[in-house]
């Protein structure tokens, strides 16, 4: 069984809509770059992989840049349930429910909402955990896509709805907030469903590489 992923609440930093976009299109262009450069080792058996320096250096860059676009996304849900009264628990459970909906298979008996855990150094650290989606014919290619997708979405709710690029206003902004805040959800769920799919695929350490994430944040001061 793949151990679950949680990203934690940044509380050091206070990011907008407007630069949480410009962060998540940075890096899922640098996402983009390190699955190019690591897509002609996708399909190595995790023996095979091992036996490839190179191959693993360039998988642990696609862990890292999967990581970093799901915590800006996350970031910005934990500043939303914050600042703007978006109730963020009440929005995984509908984006739980548009899950369902689609026929994505994932365990209904996991608990996903917002936790409190303890981290290796003894302190709490408020986190999200978003579901396992088992759906086969995924790649990291289809995933870039996906992603690049849902911002696509996520732009139009900045832009477009709130009247941002000159067109009149067809959502308020509560609705907008909203309505940013599950695609948020979705870009997020993108990197969770690629990175359990590598755990599985190349025996990827889930809690090694989360603890690694989080120690780099704090060192950072984020956390």
């Amino acid at each position: 069984m793949v151990e679950a992923i949680y990203l934690p609440k940044l509380e050091s930093l206070t990011p907008t809509l407007d630069s949480t976009l410009l962060k998540a299109m940075e890096e899922a262009g640098e996402l983009a770059r390190a699955v190019l450069k690591f897509m002609p080792w996708e399909k190595l058996t995790p023996d095979e992989l091992s036996a490839r320096p190179e191959a693993v250096a360039l998988l642990a860059d696609v862990k890292e840049e999967l990581l970093d676009v799901a915590q800006t996304c996350v970031t910005m849900i934990f500043v939303m349930e914050d600042s703007f009264s978006i109730d963020a628990d009440s929005l995984i459970g509908e984006h739980l429910d548009k899950l369902f909906e689609k026929g994505y298979v994932y365990d209904d008996k996991q608990s996903y909402r917002i936790a409190t855990i303890k981290n290796l150094h003894g302190g709490n650290y408020k986190c999200i955990s978003l579901p396992h989606l088992h759906i086969d014919d995924v790649t990291l290619l289809t995933t870039v896509c996906k992603i690049q997708e849902e911002l696509g979405e996520l732009t139009q709710f900045l832009g477009k709805y709130a009247g941002a690029s000159g067109e009149q206003a067809s959502l308020s902004i509560n609705e907008v907030n909203r309505g940013a805040a599950l695609e948020l959800f979705d870009v997020a769920q993108c990197c969770f469903t690629m990175m359990y799919i590598l755990a599985e695929r190349h025996a990827v350490n889930i809690p090694a590489l989360v603890a690694t994430h989080v120690d780099k944040l704090r060192r950072k001061g984020y956390c």
